[in-house]
């Protein structure tokens, strides 16, 4: 499986956003939402370049998410990324869709590593992804939905809204699952729509934190990213021993 960076920055970028609208609208919705919900929100913009500004995530949480990062990104969309230990919720992607009136993008990018040889526990696997426009429905703003997941007990394939016209739906009958939808598929589709997904080059230096006043639970994790891919089993700059779907 394709992953940005080789997993050397996972579980960040195993679960990212994409909003269609420059980095300042984006940084000024999200803050804008934060705080019509009462919450008391800073924002501070970045120097450091990608991939080192992910690092202002740390520590990565569960529970609550008080950092969201926002990125600049080539040509016309701004990554979206949160601290969450378990990735980056789609939920804010598809609201910040609908403030904006444009599209945004979540993908999921998960080796399955739960059975692999050596893996004590490892990760429950999945390729997600999912297209919101600027209209509300009964499920999100969602347009369009892919998902090859492992939902902890089995593999299941899922698509679900509109049909895009850079889909390949013929693989989409394959017998084998693995066969139905792969990181490449996904490349391609994020592509189509003017997203290099997993070129590191795409992603720009500026870069705006988001910090909202958020207590964690006493039982929440709070974890530096080291301490996040030792216990999620996660090795940096090596092919995950992802086992595949049948």
């Amino acid at each position: 499986m394709k992953t940005l960076l080789d997993e050397r920055y996972a579980p960040i970028t195993s679960a990212m956003g994409f909003i269609e609208a420059p980095l300042d609208r984006v940084w000024r919705a999200l803050a804008g939402w934060r705080r019509q919900l009462r919450i008391d929100t800073e924002t501070e913009e970045l120097d450091e370049p990608f991939p080192q500004a992910l690092r202002r995530l740390e520590p990565l949480t569960t529970h609550a998410h008080p950092r969201e990062l926002v990125i600049e990104t080539s040509p016309s969309w701004t990554l979206y990324v949160s601290n969450s230990l378990r990735g980056t919720d789609p939920a804010p992607v598809a609201v910040l869709a609908e403030f904006l009136a444009c599209r945004s993008v979540y993908v999921v990018t998960t080796p399955h590593t739960a059975d692999a040889p050596g893996v004590r526990e490892g990760r429950f696997g999945g390729l997600q992804f999912r297209l919101f426009g600027p209209r509300p429905n009964p499920i999100l703003n969602h347009v369009r939905s892919i998902d090859l997941i492992y939902d902890g007990d089995r593999w299941v394939f899922d698509i679900a809204g509109e049909p895009q016209p850079f889909e390949h739906p013929d693989r989409y009958k394959a017998r084998r699952l693995r066969d139905r939808f792969t990181s490449e598929m996904l490349e391609e589709y994020c592509r189509a729509l003017g997203i290099e997904v997993f070129d590191p080059s795409f992603y720009g230096s500026r870069a705006v934190l988001v910090r909202t006043a958020v207590d964690l639970p006493p039982a929440a994790l709070s974890l530096s990213l080291e301490e996040a891919q030792a216990w999620l089993e996660i090795t940096p700059g090596q092919q995950a021993p992802a086992v595949m779907p049948a």
